[in-house]
């Protein structure tokens, strides 16, 4: 057996290359299922085969200086398999020979006689196993990358917001790399990670459309509840952002001494960023603001959250009042924006509550809304340079004015 395993080695050298083996065609889609289930089969042949020979093995290996065979064939085992499965093999079992038997044969010159003989019994068994081994795992690591490239495209659809060819990709994979129980499951979850896609490919191309088509009863909308819950939370993001933008170009548009545009602001209804109510208030007729509303409007503006600075723009932009009495309003805004929240509010609060302690006159009375009026000019300017001090000061002033000056006939 030693001279006919000589004579192989001379003429593997002789031979023509072999003919390509099988290989997984990654471009063909149809090509998915067949070519798996055969991987596929393969593998579980392997499997067969290795546990046939693990007696036979076991058997030889218990007899003389078997043993030390069995180690050493072990060693070569591993090392062949390591080797191969680093080289892109087209025949498995010519490649095998080749890489296996010069090993073997070096390793069989440390035996003579019937120990030799065992040796190489045992180095067939050894090369049978390692070989199914090594088939094994390089057809299971092809499988491998054959679902890797499978998902990849599966993704990549579902990226692209394609949801027919996402569920096609996963069909190829019925019963390959899907089980068959887990296909509805699989094919509910591409669809709405597709529908996900599209509607975020949506909002960044046309926002206004995309929240506007988002609303209405028949919208194609995502089955998954991650997928729904994070495209909800985007679709309020994006509201949010476009609601400031808005802010930003009324506010613009305000400082110029225009009205704000009537097709942008339909827009913004149609997209949910603004209320119905809201545009409906540009068709009410133009009135002056009365001194009590004046003062309310300064005590809004000066008590408002860090926050509400575009909502108040919006506001005021939108309120049915002479643009002139709008500009008012919007600088007041704008002076305040660098005064501490907390400062403006207590400076506000104290006034109103001076005012309705009837500091400056009987509350309710026009003369005492024209002096609190006056008081909040002052005040925006004092909160503007004075110290918490000169703040507390001035307040200090009216604390008590008034106080017996004036007669309620109520």
């Amino acid at each position: 057996m030693l001279c006919s395993m000589a004579i192989r080695m001379k003429e593997w050298g002789m031979q023509a290359y072999p003919r390509q083996g099988v290989h997984l065609p990654l471009n063909a889609l149809n090509d998915w299922g067949r070519t798996g289930r055969a991987l596929g089969q393969g593998v579980a042949a392997a499997g067969q085969g290795l546990a046939a020979l693990a007696p036979a093995i076991e058997q030889v290996a218990r007899t003389g200086r078997s043993a030390d065979a069995a180690a050493m064939l072990d060693e070569i085992g591993r090392e062949t398999v390591e080797e191969l499965l680093d080289l892109p093999v087209r025949d498995w079992d010519y490649s095998w020979q080749q890489a296996y038997a010069p090993r073997v044969h070096e390793m069989l010159n440390e035996f003579s006689g019937g120990e030799r003989d065992e040796a190489l019994r045992l180095s067939e068994l050894y090369g049978e196993k390692y070989s199914l081994e090594g088939r094994r795992s390089m057809e299971l690591e092809r499988l491998h990358q054959a679902k890797s490239h499978w998902r990849r495209q599966v993704d990549t659809a579902v990226q692209s917001g394609d949801a027919d060819s996402a569920r096609q990709w996963v069909e190829q994979g019925r019963g390959v790399f899907v089980p068959e129980s887990e296909m509805p499951q699989e094919l509910e979850a591409v669809q709405s990670r597709s529908l996900l896609s599209r509607w975020q490919q949506h909002l960044l191309q046309d926002p206004h459309t995309a929240l506007a088509e988002w609303q209405s009863p028949t919208a194609l909308k995502p089955a998954g509840q991650a997928e729904l819950s994070a495209l909800e939370k985007e679709m309020q993001k994006t509201r949010a952002g476009l609601f400031d933008q808005l802010a930003v170009q009324l506010g613009a548009s305000l400082e110029q001494g225009d009205e704000p545009d009537a097709g942008q602001l339909e827009r913004a209804v149609a997209a949910g960023v603004l209320a119905p109510e809201q545009l409906a208030l540009l068709q009410q007729p133009r009135t002056a603001l009365s001194v009590a509303e004046s003062c309310n409007w300064f005590r809004r503006i000066d008590e408002r959250a860090e926050a509400d600075d575009a909502r108040l723009v919006v506001d005021i932009a939108l309120a049915p009042l002479p643009v002139e009495q709008k500009q008012v309003l919007l600088r007041r805004l704008q002076d305040t924006a660098a005064v501490p929240q907390q400062r403006r509010s207590r400076m506000s609060r104290a006034l109103w509550n001076l005012y309705r302690a009837g500091r400056f006159g009987c509350p309710g009375d026009e003369e005492a809304m024209r002096c609190l009026g006056r008081l909040q000019e002052e005040a925006l300017r004092g909160m503007n340079s004075w110290s918490e001090k000169d703040c507390e000061r001035w307040l200090e002033t009216f604390s008590r004015a008034g106080e017996d000056n004036w007669v309620c006939f109520e």
